[in-house]
């Protein structure tokens, strides 16, 4: 979540200093079309996101320089976001699935200590339960 919230900062961070770095190589420029601090911003945004819609564009080659290194940046801010947020969301399946098979190895620890006070039907959902985990196992290998 440290990471997500990282990668929102660094976003707005690059944004806002693409964004005064545009208009201040831009605005002097006389066939300019980036003449006012929100026709930066909104350029710079349009460009991070990789969105472009092309109606705001840099006319000095410096300002075209720094658009293509703005959409580089963009693409590995974005990629970067998609891969972290896809890595906390496997994760937290992950540590779902342990907690899952933490507990029923627990409880069959406990179940063959108190092995000889089972009854019947204790004694076979204890092996029902083994031969779950056995089978459960088995899949995960083959899947391997």
């Amino acid at each position: 979540m440290k990471l997500l919230i990282s990668l929102f900062v660094i976003s707005a961070a690059v944004v806002g200093i693409s964004g005064m770095g545009i208009f201040l190589v831009e605005s002097p420029h006389e066939d300019a079309q980036i003449t006012n601090l929100l026709d930066a911003f909104w350029w710079a945004s349009a460009t991070v996101t990789t969105v472009g819609y092309g109606d705001v564009v840099p006319v000095t080659e410096l300002g075209r320089v720094m658009g293509i290194v703005l959409m580089f940046v963009g693409i590995a801010i974005i990629g970067t976001f998609i891969s972290a947020l896809g890595a906390l969301l496997i994760g937290s399946r992950l540590k779902k699935h342990e907690t899952v098979e933490s507990s029923t190895k627990s409880l069959i620890i406990k179940k063959i200590g108190d092995i000889e006070n089972l009854e019947k039907h204790e004694v076979e959902l204890l092996i029902s339960m083994v031969k779950d985990l056995h089978d459960e196992a088995k899949d995960n290998r083959q899947k391997n």
